[in-house]
């Protein structure tokens, strides 16, 4: 409009050469909580546990080497890969051993912890190691397994839903307002009925339902 009204203006001929100050934009400010860290990195774990608050029950290091940082929320840890959360920490667990037991198709646990724990377990056979409160039973033992307190193997209840990618399949109607996303549920082994937030365990049969934010 500038230039339908006053074709000779010499802003609207030339901006350059008017003595026109075009106006400085300064680049935003990125607030350093929106800063994106390269959690994958061990060393970048490791610094998020500057106010770990139960370094004597578990510690950062062990944690960190495990691929979790800290949510900095209680006992709250995150898998920088998998993005399942572990919390509840208590003495004597294994960092490496939760991981595998809670998320074991983690690309982490997958290519890093069962090599890991699979080095580790033979290192401490080769050794000799006692174990406390741990029977070790051969092919010389005689007896019936039973009486021993070994418990039989039985299969997957449901083997159709035996994998990862089956499991999700199930969750196709899973409500996207729940904060248990059906990743999750499925690497924990569960699928999805159909019915309410009600999963089920592929392989012991078990259900769960009625989810809370922390679970």
């Amino acid at each position: 409009r500038h230039r339908s009204l006053k074709p000779s203006c010499p802003f609207v001929l030339n901006p350059a050469t008017s003595g026109n100050v075009p106006s400085v934009v300064s680049p935003p400010i990125v607030p350093s909580s929106s800063i994106q860290l390269d959690y994958k990195n061990e060393s970048v774990r490791l610094a998020s546990y500057d106010n770990w608050p139960i370094p004597q029950v578990v510690s950062p290091e062990d944690l960190a080497r495990a691929g979790f940082y800290s949510l900095r929320n209680g006992d709250n840890t995150k898998c920088a890969f998998c993005k399942g959360v572990v919390r509840a920490w208590e003495p004597n667990d294994v960092p490496d051993v939760e991981h595998k037991r809670h998320f074991p198709t983690c690309p982490f646990v997958i290519t890093t912890i069962n090599p890991r724990l699979d080095i580790s377990g033979n290192s401490l056979v080769a050794q000799g190691t006692t174990f406390k409160n741990v029977n070790i039973i051969n092919n010389s033992v005689d007896g019936n397994l039973d009486e021993l307190g070994v418990q039989k193997h039985n299969g997957p209840k449901r083997p159709d839903y035996g994998t990862v990618e089956a499991r999700l399949r199930s969750f196709s109607s899973w409500s996207p307002h729940l904060i248990q996303t059906p990743d999750l549920l499925a690497q924990a082994g569960f699928y999805y009925e159909g019915m309410n937030d009600q999963v089920r365990c592929f392989h012991c049969d078990g259900g769960l339902r009625h989810w809370d934010p922390d679970d």
